[in-house]
């Protein structure tokens, strides 16, 4: 048999290309190339949104009819007990729009007043809200007169329900006659505010 001698040159060509095979192999069954990572962070800062919606009778204005005898105590409105069980149809809606709670103020811009500039006191004029409605609820027993400035009704009314009113008007014996008027306003706001 004849020997076979691997020089120096034949040798290294070998280890190239047995290295280069290796490295196929090796790289066959790993990631290659670089993978780097990092961090951020998000945010976002949402307002606070309020969407109401009046009820129809609410809109359509509060009315006490024709008065006949004075003095009256307690005249109703047209609306307070002319729901589902006596309950009243006043109502302001917090629409399922709102991200929070809302508290609801009510004020006057005078009192009752008539074309000759006869006035019903405001003190005369009263109401009472709650946050739901049947014969007893809002109830008269909580009726509080309405004045000039903005005053806190009711509370905590969470998006998708409403709140509930009635209104009442004594007339003094001698007051004239005439058709009386004013404007109430109603605010809604972020509950826990003041008005």
């Amino acid at each position: 048999m004849k020997k076979v001698f691997i020089g120096g040159y034949e040798f290294l060509l070998i280890f190239i290309f047995l290295f280069f095979i290796f490295l196929f192999v090796l790289n066959s069954f790993s990631v290659t190339g670089n993978i780097t990572e990092g961090i951020t962070t998000s945010n976002v800062s949402l307002s606070k949104y309020l969407a109401i919606n009046m009820g129809e009778n609410l809109s359509e204005g509060i009315q006490f009819g024709t008065v006949a005898f004075l003095p009256s105590q307690n005249v109703n409105a047209s609306h307070n007990y002319d729901g589902s069980g006596n309950s009243t149809t006043y109502s302001i809606e917090v629409h399922l729009d709102s991200n929070t709670a809302v508290d609801f103020c009510i004020k006057a811009n005078t009192g009752l007043t008539s074309v000759a500039l006869d006035v019903i006191g405001l003190s005369n004029e009263t109401y009472t809200a709650y946050n739901f409605t049947n014969l007893t609820h809002p109830e008269i027993s909580n009726e509080t007169p309405i004045t000039t400035s903005y005053v806190k009704a009711v509370s905590n009314i969470f998006p998708g329900n409403s709140s509930y009113w009635r209104f009442w008007l004594d007339i003094p014996a001698a007051q004239a006659t005439g058709e009386y008027n004013n404007t109430l306003s109603f605010q809604g706001l972020d509950s826990g505010n003041l008005c």
